[in-house]
């Protein structure tokens, strides 16, 4: 199940949902349809397994570990998200996401729901922690998380989604992690 999900996902990205057949992901990983729709009840069921998938990788990957200074930790979490959220893999799929939203509704938002909304949940509670030892002012975490999320991907995705024709350079992730920890953690400063 877990290698028809990555391979049909390879599939999707480079050509398209509307392009991919279902006997072009057979070709591919092998089996029959009987497979294909005993799992997955058809192309659009595999195509949510492979969406519930992509997003849990960038999800997954964020780094919440607590140690280090609230800025170090704060500065973990934006360089992992940017460096998962930026990479060519992930920016085809939100390219594809966005390009079906309005056609596939339940896929549009089964993506918000676990892909952007999860990662807001997870930086949201990283906040609420901080939050009660007074470190982060006391605000709606999720609204903060929003906010500290979209402000790091912003440019970078957007050029690509329009077809800039390069990913964000390492050091550019770096340098966009730590100027928007900074900002955040000034403008969300509690009694430190």
């Amino acid at each position: 199940r877990e290698l028809i999900v990555r391979m049909a996902s390879q599939l999707f990205l480079k050509k398209g949902y509307d392009n991919v057949s279902i006997n072009e992901i057979i070709e591919l990983v092998g089996g029959s349809k009987a497979t294909i729709y005993a799992w997955f009840g058809g192309k659009e069921g595999l195509f949510e397994a492979v969406v519930t998938q992509l997003c849990q990788e960038v999800t997954l990957g964020i780094d919440v570990d607590k140690t280090g200074t609230i800025e170090e930790q704060l500065v973990r979490i934006g360089r992992s998200f940017l460096e998962l959220v930026l990479s060519p893999r992930i920016l085809e799929f939100h390219r594809l996401m966005v390009s079906i939203g309005r056609t596939f509704p339940g896929a549009g938002r089964l993506f918000f729901e676990t892909g952007p909304a999860s990662a807001y949940k997870i930086v949201a509670a990283w906040i609420e922690h901080h939050q009660k030892s007074g470190a982060l002012i006391s605000a709606d975490p999720y609204r903060l998380a929003v906010l500290y999320l979209d402000m790091l991907i912003s440019e970078n995705q957007l050029g690509w989604l329009t077809s800039m024709p390069r990913a964000a350079r390492p050091e550019k992730i770096r340098e966009t992690a730590d100027i928007a920890a900074r900002i955040f953690l000034h403008g969300c400063a509690g009694r430190i």
